[in-house]
């Protein structure tokens, strides 16, 4: 507790109170693109969702119903970003682990023959984004009627700039 009340820059009691994010973030889980810093956000405002790849497994679709039924969240971003090793690894023929091998599966789904690594990445992101409302019927409902809004971004990690794709 008191390494929290030392080093947290947010007061405890405000976090306590409860969260009221504006977005929920489907991210890689590199370490070089912390989301709530490329956004300049603090806690609370984010609820994220983050693995190598930023692929939509069963867990993360899971995690997007919560934010959206629960928390009200009218914004989901399944963000990619450059040099993407888990998007590497599915495009390459590198042996990988059997749970690796999982992983990548569905980013392999995503994957276009002739694609450059730019362009997988936000291929991934896109096909991330589209499977949300293919598995989920809460998800679907929700950007059917307009309560929510997904979209799929890219970060560049050199220019530090996000876009839509």
């Amino acid at each position: 507790a008191q390494v929290w009340n030392d080093n947290c820059q947010i007061d405890p009691q405000a976090l306590a109170q409860g969260q009221k994010p504006w977005v929920a973030m489907l991210s890689c889980a590199d370490s070089r693109i912390p989301p709530e810093w490329i956004f300049a956000n603090g806690s609370g405002e984010m609820f994220q969702v983050r693995c190598a790849g930023n692929t939509a497994f069963d867990d993360a679709i899971a995690s997007m119903e919560y934010a959206v039924s629960v928390l009200q969240v009218p914004l989901i971003v399944v963000l990619g970003h450059s040099s993407c090793g888990a998007v590497k690894a599915a495009m390459g023929s590198d042996p990988l682990t059997p749970l690796l091998e999982g992983l990548v599966k569905p980013i392999r789904a995503s994957l276009v023959s002739g694609d450059s690594l730019t362009q997988a990445i936000q291929g991934n992101a896109r096909y991330g984004a589209a499977q949300l409302t293919a598995r989920s019927a809460v998800l679907k409902e929700a950007n059917s009627s307009g309560k929510l809004t997904i979209r799929s971004a890219f970060f560049d990690i050199a220019t530090g700039l996000v876009t839509l794709v």
